[in-house]
């Protein structure tokens, strides 16, 4: 299973840094930030593109999808792309599309919306509740005995841990950072510190600390200050990685 980073920025971008959208073997898109749809062309993915997974609908996670859409639209695509998300996932994207004055007679030739609830799963495509103020959902995907479980946004959460149980990798959101953990509580977020903490309960190889707020600190001198509070309990490996990065498990 190969990952590239395609947005790792939480909120809102900063200078090279997209939003969140994360590529699973060309097939899998996480999350559609600003962004994602120039970044699946520079990856040589848009044509190879089966699935995207929305997490929520916070505009940092779906800003980049009507660009995504569209262009399947203009380039006349006919093979189906499945949008897959929380509740309310058909009205919302198709409301999204029409703001904008999308024909959707076009559309509706390729895009196929599917709800999936905590708890359930969508062939190799597993999802559970995240704690966040809107609904939300993590997911898991299993490709080849290989699998990874990606939070989105939330804050620490038990059902997560074991969604995420013999996971190699966990991309898990550490949007606050260290020493703010009540201020991430409040809000369905994380510290590198909580996330940590995560990965080491649910016994994953490799953690990533992801949606990073760049804009907030002005740069990157911020992430050692990460990379330390997550190895005082992670013990496996840890990376914050940047666009176009890639991981393979």
């Amino acid at each position: 299973m190969i990952i590239t980073f395609l947005g790792t920025a939480g909120s809102a971008p900063y200078h090279e840094h997209s939003l969140p959208s994360i590529l699973v073997s060309k097939k899998i898109l996480l999350d559609c930030g600003e962004g994602a749809t120039s970044a699946l062309q520079k990856a040589g993915a848009l044509d190879e593109l089966e699935y995207v997974l929305l997490t929520h609908f916070h505009g940092d996670h779906v800003s980049g999808l009507i660009s995504l859409i569209w262009i399947y639209m203009l380039r006349g695509r006919a093979r189906k792309l499945t949008v897959i998300g929380p509740r309310g996932v058909g009205s919302n994207v198709i409301q999204l599309l029409k703001l904008v004055n999308t024909p959707m007679e076009r559309i509706r030739k390729f895009l196929v919306l599917r709800e999936i609830k905590p708890g359930e799963n969508i062939g190799f495509i597993f999802a559970e509740e995240a704690n966040h103020p809107t609904p939300s959902l993590a997911f898991r995907i299993e490709i080849e005995g290989r699998a990874l479980c990606y939070t989105g946004d939330t804050s620490p959460s038990e059902k997560i841990i074991k969604l995420a149980k013999g996971c190699e990798l966990l991309i898990h959101d550490a949007t606050f950072p260290p020493g703010m953990e009540e201020e991430a509580l409040a809000v369905g977020h994380s510290t590198p510190y909580q996330a940590a903490v995560s990965a080491q309960k649910a016994g994953v190889k490799k953690l990533v600390l992801f949606h990073l707020p760049y804009y907030y600190f002005g740069g990157e001198e911020f992430i050692k200050d990460y990379l330390a509070a997550a190895r005082k309990v992670f013990s496996g490996e840890i990376y914050v990685p940047r666009e176009f990065e890639i991981i393979s498990i």
